[in-house]
């Protein structure tokens, strides 16, 4: 069995795994949840194991998966001027992404290590699966479908914050190995679809039920078997190919083929026109009970930490009655009334709107407020660019519309220009998913539109210092020292 992922965790994070590839399991560095932590044995996951001891690591898979989506949302939401951390316990958490450079052991250096850690307790489950002897056929493929699914769900969100700088994919090896290489953008998205088309096949063949626990936030939601799983695996699969047909090689040079596996993707996922619908997907769950994390993205009213930036409030457009786009309306909300601007020093931006996704009525804090990993919402709006980028323009702007009628309460878009439906397409995306993954940075990323994200957004007081935009989340330094690059680095020289 090999548990490799790459030098920086080995170094920064899990120095544990150099002492056995799969000891590591009970590091403080994952989160596998065994019966009696204190006293596991090697052999009972390198050797034979059971049913019994696979459970919780399923569970301790779905578990350690969330771990970085709130810093996803704030961060690359920051990069994307959707909203601020003005908590002021940490100078980089705002002066990095607005006036930059990301520092790669800071800002700059997060949604990796927690990403590769998941990776490679992903690999040691899915070696240890086939020995289990009293778990059926069909357990075992369904066990590593959604194994597989978890692992290319962290290898996305690598790639959504590194793209052109690459990333180790190959990284299920010896501790004692040489480091996995680095690979283009391009690849890391083929391992990606690759990784979820194996998940399909197995999670296709798992049978009816799961050997495990599943969360609620997936059970909940209609996800809890092997066939609505699979449904989910579909999804994440069509949104790889639609990011993939933007990257910089644009689909190993066929983005027509990337669209079409989108649109067969989505058609095997949990997609739907129904406007009651859009909330449907699996959700990470959070909590206060022990052993649980709570959603601190769930920063109430008169809380210190997150809030929302003017400009999407400015920037979003009217219904019909000259009201706000009710997304916009429905996300955001004012401080309490008589309650002072949150201020500091060191940036011009005041605290003056907050977010309301993840807050119960009323703008209370709600720590077991869930979070989508992704939604029917976004499938439509997956849907409306891949019809876009293969010229199908009527029905990309169907799509759209479904999305800015019901959603948004907006008026319908007439057709035009490909230009302008993907104009219209970046903003519904944009409010859509707004405080959801940094969909704002990572699509103007993606179009060459970064310049269209404001450098220096509206303040009360004047910029004193240049704002920048970053353009990707450098590789951490950990990363780049334990391959003896200079930090910051480029290991693909692009």
């Amino acid at each position: 069995m090999t548990a490799y992922t790459t030098p920086a965790l080995r170094r920064a994070g899990c120095r544990a795994a150099a002492l056995a590839a799969v000891a590591a399991l009970t590091a403080a560095c994952n989160n596998f949840d065994f019966k009696d932590p204190n006293q596991p044995t090697l052999n009972s996951i390198t050797g034979s194991p059971t049913a019994a001891v696979l459970a919780p690591l399923a569970v301790g898979l779905f578990q350690y998966s969330r771990q970085d989506i709130q810093d996803v949302i704030w961060r690359v939401g920051s990069m994307g001027r959707e909203g601020i951390n003005l908590a002021g316990n940490n100078q980089p958490d705002y002066g990095e992404p607005y006036y930059g450079p990301l520092n790669p052991s800071q800002f700059g250096g997060a949604i990796w290590a927690r990403e590769y850690t998941e990776i490679r307790n992903a690999n040691i489950y899915i070696d240890a699966v086939p020995r289990a002897s009293d778990l059926s056929a069909a357990d075992k493929a369904s066990s590593i479908g959604m194994a597989q699914t978890l692992k290319a769900l962290a290898f996305l969100y690598v790639v959504e914050t590194r793209a052109q700088l690459g990333a180790p994919v190959d990284v299920d090896r010896p501790v004692t190995a040489a480091p996995a290489p680095f690979v283009g953008e391009d690849s890391v998205y083929a391992t990606i679809i690759h990784t979820l088309d194996s998940a399909a096949t197995n999670l296709a063949a798992g049978g009816g039920s799961f050997p495990f626990t599943v969360p609620p936030g997936y059970t909940g939601n209609g996800f809890g078997s092997p066939a609505t799983f699979l449904q989910f695996t579909e999804a994440l699969k069509a949104k790889a190919e639609v990011l993939r047909a933007t990257d910089n090689t644009a689909c190993a040079g066929s983005v027509a083929t990337c669209y079409n596996a989108a649109l067969t993707a989505l058609g095997l996922s949990f997609i739907s026109s129904d406007p009651t619908t859009f909330a449907v997907g699996p959700y990470y769950d959070f909590g206060v009970q022990s052993g649980d994390s709570p959603n601190n993205l769930s920063d109430p009213l008169n809380g210190p930490t997150f809030f929302s930036l003017t400009e999407n409030l400015l920037d979003a457009q009217r219904k019909s009655d000259n009201t706000l786009d009710a997304r916009a309306l429905s996300k955001i909300d004012s401080i309490p009334v008589g309650q002072a601007p949150q201020i500091l020093g060191g940036i011009p931006i005041q605290g003056i709107y907050k977010f309301a996704v993840y807050l119960s009525p009323g703008g209370v804090s709600n720590p077991s407020a869930p979070i989508p990993i992704i939604r029917n919402e976004e499938l439509l709006l997956l849907r409306a660019e891949a019809e876009l980028g293969l010229g199908e323009l009527g029905a990309a702007v169907n799509d759209i519309n479904i999305v800015r009628e019901n959603a948004g309460g907006l008026p319908a878009f007439s057709s035009g220009s490909a230009a302008a439906i993907l104009t219209e397409l970046l903003y519904e995306r944009r409010y859509s998913l707004l405080w959801e993954q940094g969909t704002r940075w990572i699509d103007a990323r993606r179009y060459n539109l970064l310049a269209t994200i404001p450098a220096e957004p509206i303040a009360p007081t004047p910029w004193t210092q240049q704002g920048n935009v970053p353009t990707v989340m450098p590789i951490p330094q950990d990363e780049c020292l334990a391959r003896h690059l200079a930090s910051p680095c480029d290991p693909l020289g692009t």
